[in-house]
């Protein structure tokens, strides 16, 4: 056994702290987002204070087909602690609260919901499941409304952002405004098939069914520990994050094995890790040299390079809704619509 192989399997599989509730409820999913329903742009993470943000995010879900309620107080967030998330919680649950706004789109992600995820009003929003968008820093907040409501929310591009392709606005249409099972998904087209964007790649072979469950891989981690700590028992989980080098992503896969979440999951799907691959001083190893050690070893369908994440082109996914993943045709299914 070489250095390299040693580096990635070393360590026994830890019991898993006991600190996670138990299976989440019953799936629920909101009601699906019909032409002029009202839906509401929140920002549970870090603050936007330039008007033209507002006016993107408005402009995205205009062209939804959509009615677009900026609340006044988007742009005012205070910039204290205390104040800062008194503000978001009363956002949020206006939003939730109010029976004439039919979806509620995060804003966009960076830092935040951190402070905030303990307080929320979970009791709220089960008793009125929307559509809620959101993925990054999100993850930990749609983690916490998955294990305390059932609620499939859904991890796609906020309005926000500065980008939006037209392939991430029809994926976004796609999941939230029609009620069919999104089928198999698919990658953006690309201009050079032999220097692909998005290179698919399969990790291991095998076909299996789940739940899905999962985002940012920082955030998942952010939950170890706590209530909303990610249930990975029989689901395919996904992830991806951002600005990662290849050794972070390595401790992080490798806490997740050893708190036991690979031990019963079905399958597992790798998004794409933008600005992230590359060897440092720290380590000389690669992202796919990470991801073969590490999910390679698993006994489990893995397959990466799905446009998911912090990609200008970007896929939608219904988080709680069945899917099945094909690790050897590199395809992932999604078997039931997210919206009812």
């Amino acid at each position: 056994m070489d250095r390299r192989t040693l580096l990635f399997t070393a360590g026994a599989s830890a019991v898993a702290s006991g600190a996670s509730a138990g299976p989440a409820p019953d799936m629920v999913r909101p009601p699906v987002l019909r032409a002029g329903d009202r839906v509401a742009v929140v920002n549970p993470s870090t603050a936007i204070h330039d008007p033209a943000a507002a006016e993107r995010a408005g402009l995205v879900i205009a062209a939804l087909g959509l009615t677009p309620v900026l609340p006044p107080s988007l742009l005012s967030r205070p910039r204290d602690l205390a104040g800062s998330r008194r503000h978001r919680l009363d956002e949020l649950h206006a939003a939730f609260g109010d029976p004439a706004i039919k979806g509620v789109f995060c804003a966009r992600g960076g830092y935040g919901v951190s402070e905030i995820v303990e307080d929320v009003d979970y009791g709220l929003i089960g008793r009125n499941p929307k559509v809620f968008v959101g993925f990054s820093d999100l993850t930990l907040l749609q983690l916490a409304i998955r294990r305390r409501t059932g609620l499939v929310t859904f991890h796609g591009r906020m309005p926000g952002l500065t980008r939006f392709p037209a392939y991430s606005l029809e994926a976004l249409r796609r999941a939230v405004c029609d009620p069919r099972p999104l089928g198999v998904l698919q990658n953006p087209p690309e201009a050079n098939a032999l220097r692909p964007s998005y290179p698919l790649r399969t990790i291991a072979g095998g076909v299996a069914e789940g739940r899905l469950t999962g985002g940012n891989l920082a955030m998942i981690l952010a939950a170890m520990g706590t209530p909303w700590e990610i249930d990975t028992r029989k689901a395919i989980l996904f992830f991806e994050d951002v600005d990662e080098s290849p050794y972070s992503v390595a401790r992080m896969l490798l806490t997740l094995k050893h708190a036991g979440k690979f031990r019963d999951v079905a399958g597992v799907v790798v998004g794409a890790f933008a600005r992230s691959d590359g060897a440092s001083d720290v380590t000389p190893y690669t992202l796919n040299e990470v991801f073969d050690q590490v999910l390679g070893q698993v006994g489990v369908p893995v397959f990466s390079g799905l446009a998911i994440g912090h990609t200008d082109e970007q896929l939608t996914l219904p988080v709680g809704a069945r899917a099945r993943i094909d690790a050897g045709a590199r395809t992932l299914t999604i078997l039931e619509a997210g919206v009812a």
